[in-house]
């Protein structure tokens, strides 16, 4: 699988997951009691699921990461184009 597609996969089940934590999150928070342990499984799991997709994805844009770093305290005449993948 090329890193185009990888990105991609990785950003779009990282999007379905924050859907889940968060619409899981805002049924608990709002109604206590009819959030049951399915639920609350669910949200669970797919947070911690989430903090894996998350450093996943974190280690595929780290060269984007550090290169945007090292531009924001250059000077305006020294900064350089970051590699988008």
């Amino acid at each position: 699988m090329n890193r185009i597609k990888l990105n991609y996969l990785v950003d779009l089940v990282l999007f379905v997951q924050f859907v889940l934590v968060g619409y899981s999150g805002l049924i608990m928070f709002f109604n206590h009691r009819g959030a049951g342990p399915i639920l609350r499984l669910i949200h669970d799991k797919v947070g911690i699921l989430m903090l894996v997709f998350f450093v996943i994805h974190i280690a595929l844009h780290w060269r984007w990461i550090v290169c945007t770093t090292k531009n924001f305290f250059r000077k305006d005449t020294e900064i350089k184009e970051c590699e988008v993948l």
